[in-house]
């Protein structure tokens, strides 16, 4: 597919829109799939994005708490402390 084959949608009243088919077959977009929406100068570009699963989250935390010598508590600590600095 190119730029020249492109598909229409249309937005909802809740601003949602369906992905054309043909694309989320391409691109491996299934129910749950979490998509970025960048803006840019020339409109909006969809970015497929992975998350880790909760059990590799948990894995990379542990690890990273063992390498700085971190209780699972104080990394805790340190998580709810930045979303508090968030919002």
């Amino acid at each position: 597919m190119s730029v020249d084959d492109p598909e229409v949608t249309t937005v909802t009243s809740k601003g949602q829109i369906t992905i054309p088919s043909r694309l989320r077959d391409q691109f491996g977009l299934e129910k749950g799939t979490k998509l970025m929406v960048v803006p840019t100068d020339y409109g909006l570009v969809l970015k497929k994005i992975e998350l880790p699963s909760v059990t590799e989250f948990q894995e990379r935390i542990a690890e990273r708490a063992e390498e700085n010598d971190l209780s699972i508590e104080e990394v805790n600590q340190l998580v709810h402390a930045a979303r508090d600095t968030d919002q």
